[in-house]
């Protein structure tokens, strides 16, 4: 990987040494992430549910709230989150804030209630229908027991529920995948030599180029997974001590707090720890996790009797409940869903992001190459083992597709490994990198503009986030919504001011890089 000084440094002094070039770059992707306000949904309310439960009643039970979700459980007449409990507690300081000082202030708390759909609006705290809030209630339950809305009825969320909810994702989500590029960053300054204008462009790509823009707007946990694995790997590459292993063990264990499904690179990542550091690195890296296994453990009792039952087990909703009944609806991985994952321009990642596919060849050649070191390849080869198990498990899950979703978010988490392998592409190619990396950042500029929730149908770009982009009325709070648009900005020209702070930070980066 080349590179004296990114080998012989740590992380504090290559971020003192780089920070001029570093800061307004990632204070630059915190405003883009920042610029976008997506309508509440299932996902992202079941998440939300739970911390709201957890601050103002000390409970893990989401009773008050259950009706803003279908995402959610239901075990001794009580509704919990169905969700792993790491996206709530990340944004349970941040809440408890907002409603201290709420509660202080005598000002109106967060409320999504159940109305008419006949009921006249009542101005910006409208949601729009979305066929992910229909009703597909248990027949014959009375309205305030259903659970979501019914035929005839929409959900309605206040000012302060938009507000609470924009920044507790804000100020955890968000905050932590910028954290995520910075790591990015000194991952590849290792790989392309210690040459800065290359990792910053490979980390940024990830950023603003991939799915991660898109769900790094959302109070998901996916991209929380992502960022926090990423983590994990710079910690354990630049390990100098026992708290570095301790620090990865940390990001470790909060990654499958956030998705159970980063358990398996949790492993790969411990292996890895124990090549590169040796028993040491992989004994302190596995303490370093410890803890957040039995916070894991101690909910699961908490909320469904047991540390090893979790949300899946007791979902709610019937349609959902059949799916998970047979191994959680994991299955076989079946070709024609990967490729549809992969390539096509309902779900496909190549599709959405087509600069992914020259970090896929560059992951691949890394990962079989015998020019690297030895501690390089094995770097690029646990990365790819990471994207193929996200591959293979989300071609396997009986929905596959996300449910409402724009790309395969399941994969979400592997893409901080696959765009390690755009490296090689950078060096060799950079005019095709800089052509498709455009494609992409547009691509997903429009996909963060129309909110994660696509339709199970069609093309979520052209069929979902476009016309929702194109149609926002200024000052809106249904489809699109931006900054912009509430700045008085209507439709795409809601974008400008994103374009504009983006085009200023090229030319920094230009200047910089001829001085």
């Amino acid at each position: 990987m080349g590179g004296g000084d990114e080998r012989r440094l740590g992380v504090r002094a290559l971020l003192r040494r780089d920070h001029r070039r570093l800061l307004p770059a990632l204070l630059a992707v915190f405003v883009t992430y920042a610029y976008f306000v997506g309508p509440p949904a299932w996902n992202q309310n079941s998440r939300f549910a739970l911390t709201r439960a957890l601050v103002e009643s000390g409970s893990a039970a989401i009773d008050p709230y259950h009706h803003t979700t279908g995402d959610k459980s239901r075990r001794d007449g009580r509704f919990y989150s169905d969700k792993a409990p790491g996206a709530s507690l990340l944004a349970l300081p941040i809440y408890a804030g907002i409603y201290g000082v709420t509660r202080a202030l005598g000002a109106e708390l967060p409320l999504a209630e159940v109305v008419p759909i006949t009921a006249p609006l009542a101005g910006a705290g409208d949601e729009a229908e979305s066929a992910e809030q229909r009703a597909r209630p248990a027949d014959g339950e009375p309205a305030q027991e259903r659970g979501v809305p019914g035929e005839g009825e929409r959900l309605r969320y206040n000012q302060a529920y938009r507000l609470a909810l924009y920044l507790c994702r804000l100020l955890s989500t968000s905050l932590l995948a910028v954290a995520g590029v910075a790591a990015l960053y000194l991952l590849a300054l290792r790989r392309l030599a210690g040459d800065r204008g290359r990792a910053l462009a490979l980390a940024l790509i990830y950023g603003l180029a991939t799915p991660a823009l898109v769900y790094s707007t959302a109070l998901y946990g996916h991209q929380l997974a992502a960022d926090l694995l990423l983590l994990a790997l710079a910690a354990i590459v630049y390990a100098r001590a026992p708290r570095h292993y301790l620090a990865a063990g940390t990001c470790l264990g909060w990654a499958v707090l956030c998705e159970y499904t980063a358990a398996v690179p949790v492993l790969l990542l411990v292996a890895l720890a124990l090549a590169l550091g040796g028993r040491r690195g992989g004994l302190w890296t596995i303490a370093g996790g410890l803890p957040w296994a039995g916070v894991l453990g101690l909910y699961h009792q908490a909320a469904f009797g047991s540390p090893l039952k979790t949300g899946y087990d007791f979902v709610y909703l019937e349609e959902f409940a059949e799916g998970m009944e047979v191994r959680y609806g994991i299955g076989a991985p079946d070709p024609s869903v990967l490729y549809t994952l992969l390539f096509s321009s309902y779900r496909g990642l190549f599709y959405l992001a087509p600069v992914l596919i020259l970090a896929a060849w560059g992951l691949v050649r890394d990962a079989l190459s015998r020019g690297l070191a030895g501690r390089d390849r094995g770097i690029a080869a646990v990365s790819l083992l990471i994207c193929l198990y996200f591959l293979l498990l989300n071609a396997g899950y009986y929905m596959w597709d996300g449910g409402a979703a724009f790309g395969p978010r399941h994969c979400v988490p592997m893409l901080p490994f696959l765009c390690l392998g755009l490296a090689p592409a950078l060096r060799e190619v950079p005019r095709l990198v800089a052509l498709l990396a455009l494609i992409s950042a547009a691509q997903m500029t429009l996909g963060a503009a129309g909110a994660p929730e696509a339709p199970q149908h069609g093309n979520p770009l052209w069929e979902h986030a476009w016309p929702r982009l194109r149609d926002a009325a200024a000052g809106s709070y249904t489809g699109a919504t931006n900054l912009g648009l509430l700045l008085g900005l209507p439709g795409a020209l809601s974008l400008l001011p994103l374009l504009a702070l983006w085009l200023g930070v090229g030319r920094d980066l230009r200047d910089s890089e001829r001085g």
